[in-house]
């Protein structure tokens, strides 16, 4: 009690003792949590005992700071309470709603007579109520809280002696409704921190320092994400540094044993393993909490959920992996391609003079198709960095499923059963037909290496429609109509490491000399080139499946680029000519046998290096230039803004281009035109001598 209300409590005449007593009593039901009705029912009670015809009110302030609401009234009459719960105070709103307003005691001897009670006394005379002493029962922040009153039957006006009761009530008044206040809203922020807690999409805990420290709390989250029960959770102290994966338990320990030294800030992410044996990912941070030196340190933190923020950073990582890959494949592919030409260009010259039935003729037969297998390893290298040209066309790929299917009998050991499940009425697909039966092919071999010891195998097509809830819809997948091709073994099977790298080039399980590590790549490339994605589902003893989506064609590509096959055609003899030619080739050794060549053919050939010199040719020729002969890769000028320059001065002059790259397109910038005709290196000296006649003969 403070020592200002024990000197009121002294002061009063006639029993300072039942005073003393009614503090104990009030503090004490403060102290136990009584509730706050229960509380000013035995401050009035108690305050009417120690004056006869004394008729005690509590009202309280709403929050809106406006409206009292009825608090306590034990001997008022039931009918009046009711009436004056929900007043609104003012400044004539008899004596509590005056004394609330004015923030002031308000006495009011006769409340027949007192013009504060001027629209009140009808509802206080008819119960006999005459005298009313009213005072604001404030906080000790000065706010107002509610009043304490005391009615009289008769008119009348206080003494000293009711003026110290008056206050010491209204103080003892004050303290439980403080209390009150402050225990609601300890209790509202204690929910909503709960609340905040249990929401929360990650775990919260308090535990004891140390790898096996006792956990005191753990957010209800533990069973949804890991399985656990709160209760199983706390029932065992090792389960967390049980659970973490093996491979980052040291490091969890490190950082551990980091906090207990220094005491700043627990850090780490780390693997664990859920009851139902999945693997999770989680960041972990935690702050020390103060206890005292006899207590057990406790730190109180927070494990996110990170699982999906790791899947996704893994296939940036991938894409990045591949994208770096690719970029390597294509400069390679340039250069390997610029040599193949090399090869055939002069490989031709030599069977032009070697009889045509000498033994020579089939040694350099053996080095033409070297040549194209050459060129075909070059597209496969290519194919899973999506930067090989593919040749889409409509197709029915349960027709292609066909074809591959006569091959695999003479692959596929007999100890291996393979049945081939071709759906009805297949939808369509756009897609180079030689490239998906390579991808059926890769996937089919796969299959029959990872079952050295006899199996099944299964090859079937489906149409499948996604939608919004589609299971298999992830990010960069659109809703639609696909065709599904399912590739399925009973083999060994693939860990979760093996699959994290299945889809990089050169990475293979494989012994030494039974795998190049291109298969998969290959399938990755060739379906994301088509705009389809794959699903894999393995795991070790248990098999395999590969699920290939590919979009559904709704109808053929009017479009008509003109390409030139990489492989050798059977073609008549190389047509001849007379017009002009401005020959554009980086590269010396082609660039001299592409001049020489043309130049036996009857053209007259103008030579250039790159662009630049090209540029410089064209503008000191007078004469008409029939056709731009130019490499798309070239220093200085690239082969594309060389035809742009071109074309402006001379509307007149045709365009082929050559290229070593396969990606035409991103080599020029942009689109080269859907009419453009492009050689794809290498190619053989005949099929350029045609290709010119072609474009020159059109009009």
């Amino acid at each position: 009690m403070s020592t200002g209300v024990q000197k009121a409590a002294d002061k009063v005449q006639g029993s300072p003792e039942a005073l003393a007593r009614l503090d104990v009593k009030v503090l004490a039901m403060v102290m136990a949590h009584a509730a706050l009705p229960e509380i000013l029912e035995t401050l009035c009670t108690n305050i009417e005992k120690h004056q006869s015809g004394l008729l005690c009110s509590v009202l309280l302030l709403d929050a809106d700071g406006t409206t009292l609401r009825h608090g306590a009234g034990p001997s008022l009459p039931r009918e009046y309470s009711q009436i004056i719960d929900g007043i609104q105070i003012g400044a004539c709103a008899g004596s509590c709603g005056t004394a609330a307003y004015r923030r002031q005691p308000v006495i009011v001897s006769d409340i027949a007579t007192d013009p504060l009670w001027a629209d009140y006394r009808h509802l206080a005379l008819p119960h006999g109520l005459r005298a009313c002493w009213s005072t604001p029962i404030a906080s000790q922040e000065g706010s107002i809280l509610g009043t304490f009153a005391v009615y009289y039957r008769e008119p009348r006006t206080p003494d000293d002696e009711h003026l110290q009761l008056i206050s010491h009530a209204t103080h003892l008044a004050a303290v439980a409704m403080e209390w009150d206040r402050a225990q609601a809203e300890l209790r509202s922020a204690e929910n909503r921190y709960r609340t905040l807690v249990e929401r929360l999409p990650a775990v919260t805990y308090v535990a004891e320092l140390g790898p096996r420290g006792r956990w005191h709390y753990v957010s209800p989250q533990i069973e949804s994400m890991l399985g656990f029960s709160s209760a199983d959770w706390l029932s065992d102290s090792a389960n967390w540094i049980g659970r973490i994966h093996a491979e980052d338990r040291e490091k969890v320990l490190a950082v551990e044993e980091h906090f207990q030294k220094n005491r700043d800030l627990f850090q780490a992410e780390y693997r664990m393993f859920a009851r139902d044996g999945r693997v999770l990912w989680f960041r972990d941070e935690a702050v020390m909490l103060p206890t005292a030196e006899d207590e057990p340190r406790l730190m109180q933190g927070v494990m996110y959920d990170i699982t999906e923020r790791k899947r996704l950073e893994d296939q940036l990582l991938h894409s990045q992996k591949m994208e770096a890959v690719g970029l390597l494949a294509g400069g390679v592919a340039h250069d390997f391609n610029n040599l193949l030409m090399l090869i055939q260009a002069h490989n031709e010259r030599l069977r032009e003079a070697v009889a045509a039935d000498a033994p020579a003729q089939k040694e350099s037969l053996g080095i033409e198709h070297a040549v194209t297998r050459a060129a075909s390893l070059t597209g496969r290298l290519l194919a899973f960095s999506r930067k090989q040209v593919l040749q889409p066309q409509v197709m029915d790929l349960n027709a292609v499923l066909g074809e591959v299917a006569k091959m695999l009998d003479r692959l596929i050991e007999k100890n291996i059963t393979l049945r081939v499940l071709p759906a009805p009425q297949l939808w369509p697909v756009k897609a180079d037909p030689g490239q998906v039966e390579q991808l059926i092919m890769n996937l089919a071999v796969n299959a029959r290496d990872a079952m050295p010891q006899g199996g099944q195998l299964l090859i079937e097509t489906r149409n499948v429609e996604i939608n919004g809830v589609h299971p298999q819809l992830r990010d960069g997948v659109r809703p639609g109509r696909y065709v599904m091709l399912i590739v399925s073994d009973t083999g060994v099977g693939m860990d979760s490491e093996t699959q994290a790298h299945m889809f990089e080039p050169f990475f293979t399980t494989k012994e030494p000399g039974k795998g190049t590590g291109l298969g998969l790549p290959i399938v990755y490339g060739v379906v994301k080139q088509t705009g389809g994605w794959t699903h894999v589902d393995s795991k070790p003893g248990k098999g395999t499946t590969f699920e290939i989506y590919l979009p559904w064609a709704e109808e053929a590509d009017t479009r008509t680029a003109l390409q030139v096959s990489q492989i050798r055609e059977d073609i008549t003899a190389a047509p001849k000519g007379t017009e002009t030619v401005l020959l554009v080739e980086d590269e010396t050794g082609i660039r001299e046998l592409a001049c020489e060549f043309l130049q036996r053919q009857g053209y007259k050939v103008l030579l250039g290096m790159d662009g630049n010199e090209a540029l410089r040719i064209a503008e000191g020729h007078e004469d008409l230039i029939h056709l731009l002969v130019t490499d798309m890769a070239m220093p200085n000028l690239g082969g594309k803004e060389l035809a742009d320059r071109l074309r402006k001065v001379r509307p007149e002059i045709k365009v082929l281009f050559m290229s070593g790259y396969p990606d035409h397109e991103a080599l020029a910038g942009g689109n080269i035109g859907v009419q453009a005709a492009v050689l794809q290196k290498p190619f053989s000296l005949d099929i350029l001598a045609h290709k010119v006649r072609t474009l020159l003969d059109q009009k």
